[in-house]
């Protein structure tokens, strides 16, 4: 029989069960609550973003007075009278060059060719004045209400800094818009000629005007950043140029590729490889009536063209208004937050194109495939993180040193908060590349030696970005944070001598030697010596042993000695 104490402890246990059950209902009860406050939440956020987008256009006074200027000033109609001359001019002598007294037009297909030709110089010529006039357009948007000192009468408004510059880059471009218009008649004589059908031809003029947008918008963020209208000028055409010659690149990597240039039978004819040259408008007569290839699905390339030129010139547009600063809030995590997203897409735009055509049926090996990602996807990463790694007082917002490593701030402009970040869209980029590697089923791609080479190629950039990140917070403390321009310029001067000065001395002292003496410690030789021998063991290990040397460097500059200077001097107090 059990006991009485064993009796006693029923009633209880039961009890406890009992109430348990009955709690159970109620928890459930504000667990569900909570979940659709959350979701409300979320709901009404992501409501007020829609209505935010289409109130910075729509309701958006800024655009309308814009294009009341340009429309009422007299060389605006002097402007489109002159393009539309020249643009005919062109017309009339590329049709002269093309149809001249040539004796091989009487081959029908000798005949396609030149019209085909004539329509590709006439889109070029077209592309040509839009980049020369998209930039002047925007480039003193911002000095200019500086200038006339109306920039504190915008302030004094409601205006957030994203309605000013979408107001800004919307003005400018409705103008781009009517250029095209006025030109589309022109160039509808490659349609009457048979050199284009009419489909093509708008969709070569949807992807002008995405680009035209592009320029606009990199000319408007030179106008936020610069002092004057003349020093925006300058810079507004020189970063196009910059631009344009970036991505210049990629369309004669797609030629090479369509032609054979790589040693392969020139399958890149019609299908898009780098996906990328689609933000240069020159790019438009060539590409415009490809496909993207993404292994299993394919895709337009005007579709594609049009969501990366909405993309960039939205994060072009929020790094300007950072500097603007109207009635937002601090745009720098949506800035991130764009960052973290476009990376890996970047990683990826230029992976799954290269892949869909079959590892080697365009004649790109092992050696291509890394140049093209270290070039448009690690080369940019190079550069963010010499720019986010340097820290200091930047105008009147302090900027003190609060630490190395601090995750939740890694959306914010601490100096803590930059190598988490760093090592968040690292780790992303890396991992959609990983991802989409495994996933291809390509056999050679499978063979160990190649994945022995990508680790050892991960960790050898890894080092590289770990100590320019660890020069540029090494420069920030040593000028003890009292400048950020400042140290962002020391941390340039010393990247590119560390990148430079190898060359320099051995041109100088050791040019006629076998071999060079100083590129022995130059940090970018394990790299080119991978590209000659990249399934050579030796090559993985010179890669891993760089890598780790180098990241071990960064954390000496960017952690240790910044922390012994610290300590040992003092720190001027700016105040949080």
């Amino acid at each position: 029989m059990p006991s009485a104490r064993g009796r006693e402890a029923k009633p209880s246990i039961s009890s406890a069960i009992g109430a348990t059950q009955q709690e159970s209902p109620e928890t459930q009860r504000i667990l569900c609550e909570a979940a659709m406050a959350a979701i409300r939440t979320a709901l009404i956020d992501w409501r007020k973003y829609l209505v935010g987008v289409f109130t910075q256009v729509l309701g958006n006074p800024v655009i309308g007075r814009e294009l009341r200027v340009r429309v009422r000033v007299g060389r605006a109609y002097l402007l489109q009278a002159f393009y539309l001359a020249f643009l005919i001019l062109i017309v009339a002598l590329a049709y002269q060059a093309a149809t001249g007294d040539n004796p091989d037009l009487r081959n029908p297909v000798r005949v396609q060719d030149a019209l085909v030709e004539f329509y590709r110089i006439v889109m070029s010529m077209l592309v040509a004045l839009i980049a020369l006039i998209a930039p002047a357009l925007t480039a003193n948007a911002i000095t200019l209400e500086r200038e006339r000192k109306t920039m504190d009468l915008l302030l004094a408004t409601p205006l957030t800094a994203r309605q000013l510059l979408v107001g800004k880059l919307l003005g400018s471009f409705a103008f781009i818009v009517l250029l095209l218009a006025l030109t589309l008649p022109v160039s509808a004589v490659s349609v009457l000629l048979g050199g284009v059908s009419f489909p093509e031809l708008l969709k070569a003029y949807l992807l002008i005007a995405c680009g035209g947008l592009v320029l606009c918008a990199i000319a408007l963020f030179s106008s936020v950043y610069a002092r004057n209208s003349t020093l925006a000028v300058l810079w507004s055409y020189l970063r196009v140029a910059g631009f344009l010659l970036a991505t210049g690149v990629l369309i004669a990597l797609q030629e090479a590729l369509a032609f054979g240039a790589f040693g392969g039978r020139g399958a890149g004819a019609l299908n898009l490889a780098f996906p990328q040259a689609l933000l240069n408008p020159f790019a438009v007569p060539f590409v415009a009536d490809m496909q993207v290839d993404f292994v299993r699905w394919q895709a337009p390339a005007w579709v594609v063209g049009v969501v990366l030129c909405l993309l960039f010139t939205r994060l072009t547009l929020t790094a300007a208004a950072r500097k603007v600063g109207l009635y937002d809030k601090d745009v720098l995590p949506s800035a991130r937050r764009q960052l973290m997203l476009l990376f890996p897409l970047n990683m990826l735009l230029c992976v799954l194109p290269l892949l869909a055509r079959g590892g080697g049926a365009g004649g790109i090996g092992g050696a291509e495939y890394a140049l093209v990602i270290v070039l448009f996807c690690v080369a940019p990463f190079l550069l963010l993180a010499a720019w986010i790694a340097p820290f200091g007082q930047d105008g009147d917002a302090p900027c003190p040193d609060d630490g190395v490593f601090k995750p939740s701030r890694m959306f914010t402009a601490a100096p803590s908060g930059a190598l988490p970040f760093l090592w968040t869209v690292w780790l992303l980029t890396a991992g959609a590349l990983i991802l989409v590697l495994y996933q291809s089923g390509i056999p050679a791609i499978m063979d160990p030696l190649f994945w022995n080479y990508l680790l050892s190629m991960l960790i050898y950039f890894t080092g590289v970005w770990m100590l320019f990140w660890g020069i540029g917070r090494y420069c920030s403390v040593m000028l003890r944070a009292r400048s950020l321009a400042t140290a962002r310029a020391l941390t340039l001067v010393i990247i590119t001598g560390v990148i430079t000065l190898p060359v320099i001395i051995d041109l100088m002292f050791f040019w006629n030697r076998a071999e060079f003496v100083a590129m022995q410690l130059w940090v970018f030789k394990p790299f080119f010596d991978a590209l000659s021998g990249p399934r050579a063991v030796q090559t993985h290990e010179s890669m891993f042993l760089w890598g780790s040397g180098m990241v071990l460097v960064g954390l000496l500059l960017g952690v240790f000695l910044g922390r012994v200077r610290v300590q040992g001097t003092e720190t001027p107090s700016h105040g949080v």
